[in-house]
């Protein structure tokens, strides 16, 4: 499919339910069309290092994938996967009658508006609502625990940390000169630190703090309503990605808050979900809660700089200023990460 294609889709009204007001929206991996009754999320094309979109047969795959995981915690919202074929001369979604040239997952609409990211931006997001996200995203991680965890091994976070390399060109033009030296310095103090702290990964791996959780828990894939929230939007395209350490995972909604200005709000949902299942019980812990936040910062900025390639804008270049400045707060301006950090959900510092 082309951008051209679904565009034609979504002014031509081709797919179910009311036609109009119908709305395209981009990402460096979907388009999504958003009418008044549904959302049809389109894979692009697209072949990444992190993922492979390239065919349509992987593409069908990977939205029978998305439907299935995003079950888990939005039943309700995921409703099924659809053709998107030829009929009249025109591409529409849930034709039957000729061969697919690609595949849609279609998901109940939902008030963007309770979105927790735009919440967040109206100063709307109360801490009893994080008591009652840490109190659904508990127990689904008790049910997510990985009985056979993949050997854990700092090369592998490494080696995903390390991706950001790719992208020193954008980063030297974007962020400057202070930014590409500081991106050298980590060569050397990452993965001392990982190395370091190899033999308790590799516990928590034995000891069953490894899930296969939500892989993209940050704000925009939560909806906060009245009677209570709702996470959906997880990682479908590569497991590595959402079988992780759950401190992993818990990292990248904290990290996202932090970045918005609202470390007490992170800091009230780690304690609330601690309270149901302690995910820190040991000091050394904390320090690797606080490596896994840059790695989730390393993540976004990653995908603001992609999306940047895609289309230029003052939005994407201050996402790739925020997440840098976030990214840099996490990391050691020095060889050792600093120990005895105070509280295990504070905002980005230098050491």
């Amino acid at each position: 499919m082309t951008t051209d294609q679904i565009r034609a889709i979504c002014a031509d009204g081709a797919f179910p339910g009311t036609k109009t007001p119908a709305e395209l929206v981009e990402t460096h991996i979907s388009w999504v069309i958003l009418t008044p009754d549904f959302a049809f999320k389109i894979k692009k094309p697209v072949t990444f290092g992190f993922l492979d979109f390239g065919t349509l047969e992987k593409r069908r795959f990977y939205c029978e994938e998305e439907l299935r995981l995003n079950r888990r915690l939005a039943p309700d919202l995921y409703l099924g996967v659809l053709p998107i074929a030829e009929s009249n001369d025109r591409l529409v979604i849930g034709a039957t009658e000729n061969v697919p040239q690609d595949y849609a997952v279609q998901m109940r609409r939902m008030d963007n508006r309770r979105q927790m990211d735009i919440l967040l931006a109206a100063g709307e997001v109360t801490i009893g609502q994080m008591k009652e996200l840490a109190a659904v995203l508990a127990p689904f991680h008790r049910v997510a625990v990985l009985e056979n965890p993949p050997e854990c091994h700092p090369a592998t976070y490494w080696a995903d940390f390390a991706e950001l390399y790719r992208f020193g060109d954008d980063i030297a033009r974007h962020l400057g000169p202070v930014a590409t030296d500081t991106l050298q310095r980590w060569r050397s103090s990452i993965p001392e630190f990982l190395e370091q702290h190899e033999p308790r990964l590799q516990e928590r791996a034995r000891k069953g703090f490894w899930v296969d959780g939500h892989g993209d828990l940050h704000a925009r894939n939560i909806m906060l309503l009245d009677d209570g929230p709702v996470v959906f939007d997880c990682i479908e395209f590569n497991a590595h990605f959402r079988q992780n350490d759950i401190l992993n995972e818990l990292a990248f909604l904290c990290m996202d808050l932090e970045a918005r200005g609202h470390a007490e709000l992170a800091e009230a949902f780690l304690q609330a979900y601690r309270q149901i299942r302690e995910v820190m019980p040991q000091p050394e812990d904390a320090e690797l809660f606080r490596f896994f936040k840059a790695y989730r910062a390393n993540v976004r900025l990653k995908v603001a700089l992609i999306e940047l390639r895609q289309h230029q804008s003052p939005e994407l270049e201050a996402q790739v200023q925020r997440y840098w400045q976030v990214l840099a707060g996490y990391c050691p301006a020095r060889q050792q990460w600093q120990r005895g950090v105070h509280g295990f959900c504070g905002g980005p510092q230098i050491f």
